[in-house]
């Protein structure tokens, strides 16, 4: 079986999954649950327009105990409690009592509970989609976890993503009637050479008022926004299309692909994107130009070489130079974050392995440039104090000091063994 044969076999395997995985309920209606952007395996029931689980299973997958008392069900997890009882409609939550228009159903010796009521008493939103049948619980909320990147903007479809630079020379990234498509360029030139005018991409962002995840409840597949009736959702390795030669390439950007979800922005009213500025951006230069000259040791870094992207929230810029130990190794960078009027935000410069000349500062020397840094950047006279416990993850007794105002809002820490502010940043922000 050619490659590519293997590619469509595994596609029709992925459809036959979505078919036979969706539950049926006890009036026929599939109804899918999608909890925190992902598909899940759960038997429901729809009666009196009302979504019941098995409170067991609901247990698992939003992290609660269960315990029964006779006829009660006691649900219990941090600071929410709910008393429930077989055959009543009156429910207690945290002592409150409360009156449902449902009540618990006992079939075939297990306990189904109405889903909203409990999902929503655990701080879960929830929403249904009568028209698909799909109930989405929570919404999708991972941390992205990648640096040094650059902005892809989806403008039709309203979102930003952040991908690692590296992608430039490792992947294809194509947007084609808003539909994102990424690849992995080394799989796609061998497709290529060898005489293929189609191939599957690692993974796609795609825009319908119908969803696929909902059916794919043991695959890397995730609702990343539903609103207005549309699902914007990633779907990943719908058709694992690769060589063995390439299999370490892919699965590089499958991995990092997954890890890239967790920046995904959606541009609205409340999200606005920041577009280029170009005064904006002249001031923001001169800044970090100035923080070299005045605050940066010497002949680390090239003045023409500064990396940017806009991010989308809080409508800030992303300013950074770098020093590269080699193709793939960052030595020491610098990271500077401007807000819409190009005012510094945030400043920190990161060693990881770059020699540098030691130029002890005292402790008076070193509040004297802490103080001096902050009021060159803020627009309003602010007095630092040393205050070692303000910033811990970066203070180190006798090598880095923070320093921060009175209402400990401003933090500067400065590297005492080198002679240089290291970080700077607005701790409420």
């Amino acid at each position: 079986m050619s490659v590519k044969s293997i590619g469509k076999y595994l596609s029709l395997v992925l459809i036959l999954v979505v078919l036979l995985s969706i539950p049926v309920n006890a009036q026929g209606h599939k109804v899918n649950v999608i909890l925190d952007g992902a598909g899940v395996d759960m038997e429901t029931i729809l009666e009196s327009d009302r979504i019941f689980v098995p409170v067991e299973a609901l247990g698992e997958k939003l992290d609660f105990k269960v315990e029964y008392v006779d006829n009660q069900i006691y649900i219990i997890k941090n600071n929410a409690n709910i008393l429930l009882t077989i055959n009543s409609n009156m429910a207690m939550v945290n002592d409150e009592e409360l009156e449902l228009d449902v009540k618990p159903l006992l079939i075939d010796n297990n306990i189904f509970v109405p889903l909203r009521f409990v999902a929503e008493s655990m701080g879960k939103d929830v929403t249904w989609d009568g028209s698909n049948y799909n109930v989405l619980i929570g919404e999708f909320n991972q941390e992205a976890n990648i640096e040094d990147t650059f902005i892809y903007f989806n403008e039709e479809y309203g979102y930003t993503l952040s991908f690692p630079n590296s992608w430039k020379d490792e992947a294809i990234i194509e947007t084609k009637d808003g539909t994102l498509y990424v690849y992995d360029k080394k799989t796609a030139e061998r497709f290529i050479e060898d005489g293929y005018e189609s191939y599957g991409p690692v993974f796609e962002v795609r825009l319908s008022d119908y969803s696929l995840t909902a059916g794919l409840t043991c695959s890397d597949a995730y609702v990343l926004d539903y609103s207005d009736g549309k699902y914007i959702e990633a779907l990943f390795g719908s058709d694992f299309q690769f060589y063995p030669e390439t299999v370490d390439s892919y699965k590089k950007i499958y991995d990092e692909g997954l890890k890239v979800l967790g920046s995904f922005r959606k541009i609205n009213a409340d999200y606005e994107f920041v577009e280029d500025d170009k005064d904006n951006y002249e001031r923001e230069i001169e800044v970090l130009y100035d923080i070299l000259e005045n605050y940066v040791p010497e002949n680390i870094f090239k003045r023409d070489e500064i990396f940017t992207y806009r991010k989308p929230i809080p409508n800030s810029s992303f300013l950074y130079m770098r020093n590269m130990e080699n193709e793939d190794e960052v030595s020491i960078k610098i990271e500077s974050e401007f807000d819409e009027k190009a005012n510094l935000i945030r400043y920190h410069l990161k060693n990881y392995h770059h020699e540098l000349e030691e130029s002890e500062l005292t402790q008076d020397n070193a509040l004297k440039l802490a103080n001096e840094f902050v009021n060159r950047y803020v627009d309003k006279y602010i007095e630092l104090n040393r205050i070692p416990d303000l910033y811990p993850s970066l203070y180190e007794e006798g090598k880095h000091e923070t320093y921060g105002d009175k209402d400990c809002r401003y933090v500067v820490v400065v590297d005492l063994v080198h002679g240089f502010v290291e970080y700077y940043g607005l701790l409420d922000d």
